[in-house]
Order: structure tokens, then sequence, then C-alpha cells
């Protein structure tokens, strides 16, 4: 009996994603798809600016200490990735259009390259703390 083969070697790794993470990701999305719509995520005017906030408005709340959403019983974090995988989804499907092909603003930003070819002052240096740490006063 010969072995099976499979030409997958330079697919997506699925089995990569967090499993625990993934399912709570996915009981935020049953809750707003019962709530609103499966699809109504997509219909939203100013999506990416309107998730962008909903992201941090959930991840304020989590560094405050909230760890769970009043309203759905799920974590801040699920609620801010679920944001992010929107805006990530929409500009994935909608980032081809530019302001040549449909004549006007597109959906989201261009990616441009900083004008700056030097790195920050502080970009991979050690910050030094303006009062004495345990490591200053051995």
């Amino acid at each position: 009996m010969s072995n099976g083969r499979k030409f997958d070697s330079t697919k997506p790794k699925m089995y990569l994603l967090p499993p625990k993470a993934t399912i709570e990701v996915s009981k935020v999305l049953t809750f707003g798809a019962e709530k609103y719509d499966e699809e109504n995520w997509r219909q939203l005017e100013n999506a990416q600016n309107r998730y962008s906030g909903g992201a941090l408005r959930h991840i304020f709340a989590h560094l405050d200490g909230e760890l769970k959403d009043e309203e759905t019983n799920c974590s801040h974090l699920a609620h801010a990735i679920c944001c992010l995988m929107f805006k990530l989804e929409l500009e994935l499907e909608n980032g081809k259009n530019s302001k040549k092909e449909s004549g006007g603003e597109p959906d989201i930003p261009e990616y441009r390259e900083s004008k700056s070819t030097t790195l920050p002052e502080h970009f991979g240096r050690r910050k030094v703390a303006p009062w004495p740490t345990r490591e200053t006063n051995n």
C-alpha cells in the first residue's frame, strides 16, 4: 500500500488558530447575527472608523479591568477581535478600490511608506526611568 499525497504545504495552516479564542469570537458573532442579521456588519456606513471605535472601546474596557461585556457576557477582547476581523475582511474585499478606479475616495486609506529614513531616537534602546528603580539601587 502506498502513502497518500496531499499538496497542501503552501496553504494556510488553519490548525494554528487558537481554538478557545476562536470559539469566544464565534460567540460574539452568533450574538450579533441573532440581534441584527448574519451579514449586517457588512452594511455599516463608515465601517472602518466605526469598527476601529468599537474595538478601542472594548480594549479600553478590558484595560480598565472589565473582562466581559455586560450585554453579551462575552469577553471584551473577543468583541475587539471581532471588530478587527470585520475591518480586515472589508479591507481585503475592498482594498483594491483606488481613487482612480472608483472615481472618489477609497473605502480605506492607501498604505504609504514613511518619508522618514531614520528611526525615532528611542527605537531599539532601553528607556531609562526618571526615578531610581530596583536595578539602579543595587
